[in-house]
């Protein structure tokens, strides 16, 4: 999903006064945290955000099947900025289960690389 049908998605389900920038860097967080976690360890290239200069027409990290993974994240965000802690409670619910639901197809379709450092604790085995 490109990074204009997000912003449109997340703009039609609510109304809001958060910047294209706010929400570029809302994206670029939830993609960089999608990257380092589950794409690169996969061989896949780091990823090094979004912002201004970045075109809207560039497709996010995560595949078209968890695109929703998106709006939930910046559902998420806003109600977090407004204070609105219940609201926001229940789509970090929602969130982090489509985020463990696309981890989970990761792991069974893309092996990880030997080369991956795993922490334990405060010791990196």
């Amino acid at each position: 999903m490109t990074l204009s049908k997000i912003i449109e998605e997340f703009d039609s389900q609510r109304k809001n006064q958060v910047s294209l920038q706010q929400k570029l860097r809302w994206i670029s967080q939830l993609d960089m945290k999608i990257s380092s976690q589950i794409l690169v360890p996969r061989g896949a290239d780091k990823f090094l955000g979004y912002d201004e200069a970045t075109p809207l027409s560039t497709v996010a990290q995560a595949p078209e099947e968890y695109s929703e993974i998106y709006t939930l994240y910046l559902n998420y965000m806003l109600d977090l900025m407004n204070g609105e802690t219940g609201r926001s409670n229940n789509f970090a619910m929602l969130f982090n289960r489509l985020y463990g639901e696309m981890h989970d197809f990761f792991n069974r379709k893309v092996p990880v690389k030997n080369n991956v450092k795993i922490k334990v604790g405060d010791v990196n085995v």
